[in-house]
């Protein structure tokens, strides 16, 4: 084989470096990662009834196992998430009360509420509450599920995994989502067979809706009635999420910025392109940008869908890149491309060539990847030095900094912690525990080392 005519395909297929031209060729794969779907859901039916369809989380309904794979791509957003859940965990859920001690209100954790303990215990609290805050951290949407028994009382909850989760369609007239869906295969069927359908509480006041299905309060029309025992339903999903603005189904999370700007993709291909040239002793001197979908139009234009096929068109077309660039530099080639226009109208183009002027020595890089791992760590709100220290010259701080910065980040969790706290407190009145009670997740105290010493 020619020189020229040689390929390196690099990671999955979105990066490919011809040294025949010394040309670099990129797939931009994560800016419209979060778009809204532009189709309405449709209705499905199960045994004999018909309920609205479940609305698509991402264009293809796969948003949060693509966000997924994504987010374990790259060491700074795995190392920032997990942070962020195990920040949120604190000291773990405990109950108590709250007294007024020299002025300060100050916490004290009772275990002698022995309804409480077993609740806890039944349900393995400290497990439904990673389950949360991962869910929380990651999508900003979770899916606690609760199960009644048959004397009214909250027996069970659960945390749905909110990669299986959708909602079903707003009802037109209340504004309320009525049904939450749940599924594995959602990228892949969405036969009701494989859907299990839950009621969903009132988002407004879920406390009120369950009292009312319980017969223990009036509805807006003046009724009284067991409306669980009537129906036989007594699963339910109370509806719960960080709040992100102009979002009425999936919230986006606001680290979602590094996708949208470009900054997790560049951070993802310096190792890779650094490989590459490092192992072929290559500089580049053009780089191809190809659209986010180039290859899915492909794909789908040609009908292709087994993944084998897939890879060896991938190939097939950085080939035929490859060969209409060979001699780029020498001649006056053009080359069509077609355009792509948004519903606003602004142009979407397929493929953008650009010169480079590039010294390749193999650390020209280290700047950017700390440059990019710093802005991905202020993204999710974490300081780099709290979960290690920055690519290139060291950046330490001293223990005083390191307490103060992570004092000021636990108290930023509160927020979050009283979004998963929410259901501990409908239980707590529908199981008619001791109304004083409190659930909070203390923070871990951080002292220095000439005070406690020995402990």
């Amino acid at each position: 084989m020619k020189k020229q005519d040689r390929i390196i395909i690099i990671g999955d297929g979105s990066m490919a470096y011809m040294p025949g031209i010394k040309v670099l060729v990129s797939i931009e794969s994560s800016k419209n990662l979060f778009a809204d779907p532009e189709r309405l859901p449709q209705k499905i039916t199960k045994n004999n009834k018909e309920y609205p369809g479940p609305v698509h989380w991402g264009e293809d309904n796969a948003l949060p196992l693509q966000l997924i794979e994504k987010v374990y791509k790259n060491p700074v957003t795995t190392a920032g998430l997990l942070f962020n859940v195990q920040l949120g965990y604190g000291d773990g859920v405990q109950a108590g009360r709250f007294d007024i001690q020299n002025g300060k209100r100050v916490f004290t954790p009772v275990d002698d509420d022995m309804e409480v303990n077993e609740f806890f215990e039944n349900n393995d609290i400290s497990a439904y509450l990673l389950e949360q805050l991962t869910d929380i951290t990651f999508f900003y949407n979770v899916f606690p599920e609760i199960i009644l028994n048959k004397a009214g009382k909250v027996a069970s909850l659960k945390s749905k995994e909110a990669a299986f989760s959708r909602w079903g369609e707003m009802d037109i007239k209340t504004g309320l989502i009525e049904y939450h869906y749940y599924s594995a295969k959602w990228a892949k069927s969405q036969s009701p067979d494989d859907i299990d359908i839950t009621p969903v509480l009132n988002a407004n006041n879920p406390l009120r809706h369950l009292r009312i299905l319980l017969g223990q309060e009036a509805d807006d029309d003046g009724k009284k009635e067991n409306l669980m025992e009537k129906t036989g339903q007594y699963r339910y999903i109370i509806p719960l999420s960080f709040p992100t603005p102009g979002r009425s189904y999936y919230q986006k999370p606001y680290y979602s910025s590094i996708f949208d700007s470009g900054w997790f993709d560049y951070s993802c291909k310096i190792p890779e392109f650094k490989n590459a040239l490092l192992d072929n002793q290559q500089t580049i001197k053009y780089h191809v940008q190809l659209a986010a979908d180039y290859f899915s139009e492909i794909f789908k234009a040609e009908a292709i869908v087994d993944p084998e096929k897939k890879g060896a068109r991938i190939k097939k077309e950085y080939e035929d890149i490859n060969k209409f660039l060979t001699g780029l530099k020498n001649t006056g080639k053009s080359i069509i491309s077609y355009v792509k226009q948004t519903p606003d109208g602004k142009e979407m183009p397929r493929m953008k060539i650009t010169a480079i002027d590039n010294n390749f020595k193999g650390g020209e890089y280290l700047d950017d990847s700390e440059e990019a791992s710093n802005i991905m760590s202020y993204a999710m709100g974490v300081h780099p030095s709290l979960i290690g220290s920055s690519p290139g010259k060291a950046k330490t701080i001293n223990g005083t900094e390191a307490r103060e910065l992570f004092i000021i980040k636990q108290s930023l969790m509160k927020p979050i912690r009283d979004r998963i706290l929410r259901p501990l407190y409908i239980i707590k009145a529908i199981n008619g525990w001791d109304p004083t009670l409190k659930f909070v997740i203390p923070n871990i105290e951080l002292t220095t080392l000439d005070k406690n010493t020995g402990s």
